[in-house]
């Protein structure tokens, strides 16, 4: 017999309701929880036949926007100290598993909005596009339209990417478990995509001038990009100026500075801001800080032999092709 999954654990509560969503099957996901092939012969299937119910009620599904679909009332199996034992040995319940009991004694209570998200984004990622479309997005949250949309962006759907992150980014931005600052980026990187590099020049200047749920630094910041992308060094030196005015902590800014000056071909001057750029990144999260950490590497490295931008850029783009 396996040990349990312990849905105590966010990530494992996540993972839980991603099975249950695409699995759909009762005996399937008990299996999972127990890890035990033979759950049915388990001597606490009850359990976890009950959990496994309760799990798929719970799970997003793509026929409701991904919410939950009307859960049902079940009552949890209880056995009494003197009952026959479930495992069918032939004991009372206390001479035989009930000191196994709290191996699967769970509070499955409802999963908080982040362990949520977490299963929604996964489940998106796993999901057929042809799913996707079926989707009712009147019915979807703005965690559910951004992952789609990323899911449509992947899949060489721009136009309708950009639909649904125009829409998330026109409404009221209440939504807690989205960076709004990293979507307005993607937003104006897919209209650049879609050679539609003056609108998306337009909608930068516009959230600079009324940010909503970011900062006005952060948009500059999105701006110095975008300048810079486009080879307009004089726009991006004022752009990543103000980035760095309104935090000079910020490695990205620094990175930005670095970008711009290896453009102008100022070797000493873009070394020095890679080198604040990877140090400040020390102080990122994780998953910033792997991002952050190669990006930063490979441009010192490049900059260091002299070598221009386009050039880092040209091997940039061979990757991704």
């Amino acid at each position: 017999m396996g040990s349990t999954k312990d849905l105590n654990q966010p990530e494992v509560f996540a993972e839980a309701l991603v099975h249950a969503t695409l699995m759909q099957n009762r005996e399937k996901l008990a299996a999972w929880l127990a890890e035990d092939e033979n759950v049915t012969e388990h001597p606490f299937w009850p359990w976890y036949a009950y959990f496994a119910d309760r799990l798929i009620d719970m799970a997003p599904q793509p026929e409701y926007g991904f919410q939950s679909r009307p859960t049902r009332t079940v009552a949890a199996p209880k056995i009494g100290r003197n009952d026959p034992c479930p495992c069918q040995s032939g004991k009372k319940f206390k001479q035989c598993h009930m000191d196994q009991e709290e191996s699967v004694d769970w509070k499955l209570g409802s999963p908080t909005p982040a362990i949520k998200a977490m299963a929604i984004s996964r489940i998106i990622q796993a999901s057929p596009i042809q799913v996707l479309d079926k989707v009712p997005q009147e019915l979807a949250s703005d965690v559910v339209l951004t992952e789609i949309a990323a899911a449509y962006h992947n899949g060489d759907r721009l136009e309708d990417a950009l639909g649904i992150i125009k829409k998330v980014l026109e409404g009221d931005r209440e939504d807690p478990h989205i960076l709004w600052d990293y979507w307005i980026a993607r937003y104006a990187e897919w209209l650049v995509e879609a050679d539609k590099t003056t609108e998306s020049e337009q909608f930068l200047m516009d959230e600079y001038d009324a940010p909503r749920k970011v900062q006005a630094w952060q948009v500059a910041q999105k701006l110095a990009a975008y300048y810079v992308d486009q080879g307009d060094t004089e726009n991006a030196e004022t752009w990543v100026d103000t980035a760095l005015e309104g935090n000079s902590e910020n490695p990205f800014n620094h990175y930005l500075k670095g970008l711009l000056l290896h453009s102008l071909s100022n070797w000493e001057g873009a070394e020095a801001s890679y080198t604040t750029a990877l140090e400040m990144s020390e102080n990122f999260r994780d998953e910033e800080r792997a991002y952050m950490t190669p990006l930063v590497e490979e441009s010192l490295k490049q900059v260091k032999n002299k070598e221009p931008l386009d050039v880092v850029e040209e091997e940039e783009e061979e990757e991704q092709n």
